[in-house]
């Protein structure tokens, strides 16, 4: 899961000290957690990218205030290179950039309500980018942002492109006047910044040829860019209101609506309090959409007509397979010019095509691993090596359930077949159905622990291993507000966590060794 903040800790007042290293500078000044780091020199601080780069001197002034609103000024003198030795409860210390996109496959749009207010909030912030590597539009961005990127040569970034082509791109992100990309792109690359790019693959909209304008565009623009990993779109059960949209145009007017626009984000401009029209290019127009366009009281999408009346839906297994071979078509291309693969389809479409993953170096090395690209063939070459640290017997039998979303039951079903023929071992995978957004949302990292406890009730095992991705950042809670402790109690199963193969080996071991 992309880190979230938490904005009840972004104070705009400087950085919240959450832990103090034993030996370091700050212990020896007697700093404390809550304390908070306002300044250093003349630098108020932002965020933890000003703190790293307003450190690194020799002497510096920091100005901290104490929990108790006391502030001191601490004049330190150290190696360029040392730290203070204080970790941050936020990145961000001044106010979170908020996305002001309409995209028509926003998560935000297909949530129940109920959760934690943190799930609800449509971030967008570039520092993001570069510390987490969450993807970003760059449709928000001031002159003091774009600044400060080039200034401290904030890089890399990840730029969710979906679509080149102005007119394509400004639907994928539900609005007109959208920045031209490529251009944006091409300023990053100016400034010796590279970007990792992403595409959200929409079926019938900027997949078929729209993709491929747009990955030739993108192949343009190397070596700045670094990467292109394309992604299916994900939808759930639900929409606002629990409300499904059959069409991209309907998705995004969801945005439109006074509950949505007042609720836990900023208020955002309707599309009709600008009449505005987007210019259409030629070689990109539907056909329905030819006939002039001019009714001002319309919504942005009403208005480009046919263009955005497509189904918002899955990709079926041969659309998934259809995708590969366009996508795989541009990486053999790269392979033969430069050594590498360059772009990527992610790890759903091969499941969904039933396709076995690439070799590992396909995946040259692993630049957009966190977006799911790699995933399944980092896990399968992890496990071919850890598996062989396996004990050949239990001391006293035990049972295990392995749990995952049904994406990829079958692969770990490899898994518990091998873990099987350990004696004294009996372990039965668990694909999870998703029953709270519904069937067709199959990834690990979208179960609820709402669906996961009475299927390990169900299960008869003692001991369960939970996918990590199903929990936050910190590894603490589901997107349902779940602890692994509540999760134990309530579905009366000792449960752990485990996402890589290591770890389900670790485990394993520790059954062997329990009564030794």
């Amino acid at each position: 899961m992309e880190y979230q903040p938490n904005t009840k800790n972004i104070t705009g007042e400087g950085g919240i000290i959450a832990s103090i290293a034993p030996d370091s500078i700050a212990a020896d000044l007697g700093l404390q957690p809550g304390d908070t780091i306002v300044s250093i020199g003349t630098q108020r601080l932002r965020d933890v990218i000003d703190y790293r780069f307003s450190v690194a001197d020799e002497q510096i002034e920091v100005l901290v205030r104490s929990a108790d609103g006391g502030e001191t000024v601490y004049e330190i003198e150290k190696d360029p290179d040392e730290d203070l030795g204080v970790e941050f409860v936020e990145p961000l210390f001044d106010r979170l950039r908020t996305c002001n996109n309409k995209c028509p496959f926003c998560f935000l749009t297909q949530m129940p309500r109920g959760f934690r207010k943190t799930l609800y909030l449509k971030d967008d912030d570039y520092r993001l980018s570069f510390l987490y590597a969450n993807f970003v539009t760059f449709t928000n961005l001031n002159d003091a942002d774009w600044q400060r990127i080039e200034q401290q040569r904030l890089s890399p970034l990840h730029i969710s492109v979906h679509a080149t082509d102005p007119f394509w791109r400004a639907i994928m992100l539900g609005k007109r006047d959208v920045p031209d990309v490529r251009e944006q792109i091409r300023r990053l690359g100016a400034a010796g910044i590279e970007v990792h790019t992403q595409i959200v693959a929409c079926p019938g909209a900027n997949d078929a040829e729209v993709l491929r304008a747009t990955i030739e565009d993108l192949l343009a623009l190397r070596p700045i860019v670094q990467s292109i990993a394309v992604v299916p779109v994900g939808l759930t059960k639900y929409r606002f209101e629990g409300k499904a949209p059959k069409s991209i145009q309907a998705a995004i007017a969801v945005h439109e609506t006074p509950e949505w626009i007042d609720s836990n984000w900023e208020r955002q401009p309707l599309w009709s309090e600008n009449g505005k029209q987007l210019p259409i290019p030629l070689a990109n127009r539907p056909q329905a959409a030819a006939k002039p366009l001019h009714d001002p009281e319309m919504g942005f999408c009403s208005r480009l007509g046919a263009a955005t009346d497509i189904p918002l839906r899955t990709y079926s297994g041969p659309e998934a397979a259809a995708l590969i071979d366009l996508i795989e078509e541009y990486g053999a291309r790269c392979r033969d010019q430069d050594g590498m693969t360059f772009v990527y389809p992610s790890d759903e479409f091969y499941i969904l095509a039933g396709r076995p993953t690439p070799a590992a170096e396909f995946y040259d090395d692993m630049p957009q691993y966190s977006n799911g690209v790699g995933m399944v063939r980092d896990f399968l070459d992890g496990w071919s090596r850890a598996r062989r640290r396996l004990p050949a017997r239990l001391p006293q039998p035990a049972d295990l359930a392995i749990v995952s979303g049904t994406l990829v039951g079958p692969m770990l079903e490899q898994i518990a077949a091998r873990l099987n023929r350990i004696e004294g071992l009996n372990v039965q995978v668990i694909p999870v159905v998703n029953a709270f957004f519904g069937e067709t949302v199959t990834v690990s990292g979208l179960l609820t622990a709402q669906d996961v406890i009475p299927a390990l009730r169900a299960s008869g095992c003692s001991r369960a291993l939970l996918p990590r991705v199903m929990f936050d950042y910190a590894a603490e809670r589901t997107i349902d507000d779940y602890s692994v402790q509540r999760i134990s109690e309530e579905s009366g199963v000792a449960v752990a966590l485990a996402g890589e193969p290591d770890e389900i080996v670790r485990y394993v071991r520790a059954l062997a060794h329990a009564d030794r």
